[in-house]
């Protein structure tokens, strides 16, 4: 079964909106520094990784789907001449977590990922993110470096 659509850019435009209100809210819980509001920095940062937005060179972006209903998105930046893939987000909505669906996207875009001649996938996770560092394991992921931090 194939999960993956590709966006349009109507679609991309929702996805940038939700994406922005997710990554301040997880900006506001893992950044420990005080700078701007985390929506601000937010904003800030989506456009500096997506400089052209939809048409941001080596960027993907799909619908995770399923008979038309929509279960979530992808966010990919493949680099075919460096054999490298970074994963930016897997993000599988609330009420369709837990039934398998990240494991199967996971394993379709690795399947896509071969396809290209991908060697090397890579991800960030975040470590209160439990499920996520299982899944990734499971997968076969290993650690590549691990930030600390210590509030004084």
């Amino acid at each position: 079964m194939q999960y993956l659509k590709k966006m349009n850019g109507n679609e991309f435009n929702e996805y940038l909106l939700d994406k922005e209100k997710r990554f301040a809210e997880t900006l506001a819980e893992h950044t420990f520094e005080v700078t701007e509001p985390s929506a601000v920095r937010a904003k800030k940062q989506l456009q500096e990784y997506l400089p052209n937005g939809f048409h941001t060179e080596l960027h993907e972006f799909y619908n995770i789907v399923n008979e038309n209903e929509r279960y979530g998105y992808v966010w990919l930046k493949i680099d075919e001449t460096k054999k490298s893939a970074f994963l930016y987000e897997i993000y599988i909505f609330d009420e369709c977590r837990s039934k398998g669906i990240g494991t199967k996207v996971m394993e379709e875009i690795e399947e896509y990922l071969s396809l290209k001649e991908i060697l090397y996938f890579k991800l960030h996770v975040f470590g209160t993110n439990c499920k996520a560092i299982k899944l990734y394991n499971t997968l076969g992921f290993q650690i590549a470096g691990i930030n600390m931090y210590k509030t004084l």
